[in-house]
């Protein structure tokens, strides 16, 4: 088979110079495009930053709770982030915008149902941030989780607690929006009830008294409130009651020394604490013979 090098070279030519004319021009311009957008895209990074910060300062001269602007600060600046990407790959014909419409519609179903977890407590952080039940340095109780403490931090997925024993607790938000939570930030005292069980053959008189000499020379209790009742009549035993103010901080402090007195100085008088038991008695009868003799 013949070839002709002229007739090669030339068609080489034609064919380069037919791309630089087609795809050439349009890869020239799509450079300079994407350019551009990468110029504007770090000027917008810039703007939004130095906006952020600016309002950021002026949320806080207002007093507005620095956790709660600082996460909607952040969710606009990466909102407007997420947008002007998007943007850009549409504007560069990249992927076309119902293609990238389809994929987020795909995407956010399959992440929503992995991630269920995950987004109500993220939904939770929004609540807890938006409506503030509570709020850093308040003293939270949760019943459910059977948790107290001071309020360290809110995060976006996780409430952090500091307990009275010191121990760092981080509780998922979903937890304290679908829960009842105690702020006990609004007063400074707290109430605290000692049932004492009794025996019913026990002097009820004498162990008022006790508990009254008791409670009364308790530290760090307040001197309104203070009394001792019968608070209930139980199947086994006569319920006690020691009612009294304490300060939040001292609760815990307060119930355990006061649990440990009245133990101690019930077995001293002989008052007797009765536990759960059954008393089972026998009767016998006499039997009687029912066949007489012929």
């Amino acid at each position: 088979m013949y070839y002709d090098a002229d007739k090669i070279t030339i068609m080489t030519f034609d064919d380069l110079n037919n791309w630089i004319h087609g795809k050439g021009k349009s890869l020239i311009d799509f450079s300079f495009k994407l350019i551009i957008a990468l110029i504007l895209f770090y000027i917008l990074c810039k703007v939004l930053k130095k906006l952020s910060n600016s309002i950021q300062t002026r949320l806080d001269k207002r007093g507005v709770d620095h956790i709660a602007s600082g996460f909607v600060i952040r969710i606009i600046r990466y909102g407007i982030i997420i947008l002007a990407l998007f943007t850009i790959i549409t504007q560069l014909h990249i992927v076309e915008a119902a293609s990238i419409a389809a994929l987020i519609a795909s995407a956010g179903v399959g992440i929503s149902l992995a991630m269920q977890g995950a987004l109500s407590n993220f939904a939770g952080g929004v609540l807890l941030l938006v409506l503030k039940p509570f709020k850093k340095g308040d003293y939270i109780v949760i019943p459910s989780n059977n948790i107290e403490g001071t309020v360290e931090e809110i995060e976006t997925y996780y409430t952090t607690i500091r307990t009275v024993l010191n121990e760092i607790v981080k509780i998922p938000n979903s937890q304290l929006t679908n829960n009842s939570v105690i702020n006990r930030k609004g007063s400074e005292n707290r109430a605290l009830l000692v049932k004492v069980n009794v025996a019913y053959n026990s002097d009820i008189k004498k162990a008022k008294s006790v508990l009254k000499v008791i409670l009364d020379s308790q530290m760090n209790t307040l001197g309104e409130g203070k009394n001792v009742f019968v608070e209930e009549l139980g199947d086994h035993s006569v319920v006690l009651g020691v009612f009294c103010m304490v300060p939040v901080l001292e609760y815990n402090s307060v119930r355990r020394e006061l649990n440990e007195k009245i133990l101690t100085r019930f077995r001293e008088e002989g008052i007797e604490i009765p536990y759960n038991q059954i008393d089972v008695h026998l009767v016998q009868k006499e039997k009687k013979n029912i066949f007489k003799k012929a």
